[in-house]
């Protein structure tokens, strides 16, 4: 039997019963595919399986509900059958998956808020690793500085070092050759003066020999 010939079965079951004619066949096509209100024969779970009871016969055909229709649909009408309902999502479960949502919504918060605080961190490292790489690279390059300018310092000092002995080479060369010439005078052609003069030349010159020679 199909649905609409169950249908059509429980209408005139109803114009029987309530002596009028079926009123709610407009709610019945908006409420019958709703997942409330599909009715489903079942034997496997008697957890969720339950029987419509017949309601009241109402003495009026206006007092009727949509409710006494379904409950007297739900009658012997259709040889007993179970109906199960699924239900759609109730209260408490919606406001506990409304609670995870705002869990994970949370946690979606923290792990980001997690993530830009060590991307900070991060750059601040790498910030301060840059900056003392640039101090470094700043140190070594004075240190450098002073090594050159203290070699050439040190080029500069044995320069002068050499300068001063090769002048004092010339001196004394020039003192020898002046001493040498002093020594070989003949001091006996010499007016008196001259002579007595070159004489004590030569006595000075023999005694700084004689103490170099010590």
């Amino acid at each position: 039997m199909t649905d609409q010939n169950k249908f059509d079965k429980a209408k005139v079951m109803y114009q029987a019963l309530e002596k009028c004619s079926f009123q709610f066949e407009h709610c019945w096509h908006l409420l019958k595919d709703q997942p409330k209100w599909i009715w489903r024969a079942t034997k496997d779970d008697p957890k969720r399986r339950k029987t419509m009871s017949p309601s009241p016969t109402p003495t009026r055909c206006s007092g009727a509900t949509v409710d006494s229709v379904f409950d007297m649909e739900a009658d012997n009408v259709m040889e007993n059958e179970v109906i199960e309902l699924d239900r759609p999502i109730g209260r408490k479960a919606e406001k506990g998956k409304r609670k995870a949502q705002g869990r994970q919504a949370e946690e979606n918060f923290q792990l980001r808020k997690m993530k830009y605080t060590l991307l900070e961190e991060s750059r601040a490292q790498e910030k301060e690793f840059f900056r003392m790489k640039a101090e470094k690279m700043e140190y070594d390059k004075e240190k450098e500085e002073k090594k050159l300018c203290l070699k050439d310092e040190r080029l500069r000092i044995r320069q002068e070092d050499e300068r001063l002995r090769l002048e004092a080479e010339k001196v004394e060369l020039a003192k020898k050759e002046s001493d040498q010439r002093i020594m070989m005078m003949d001091v006996s052609v010499m007016p008196e003066m001259q002579r007595l003069y070159f004489q004590q030349l030569q006595r000075e010159i023999i005694s700084r020999r004689n103490t170099s020679k010590d």
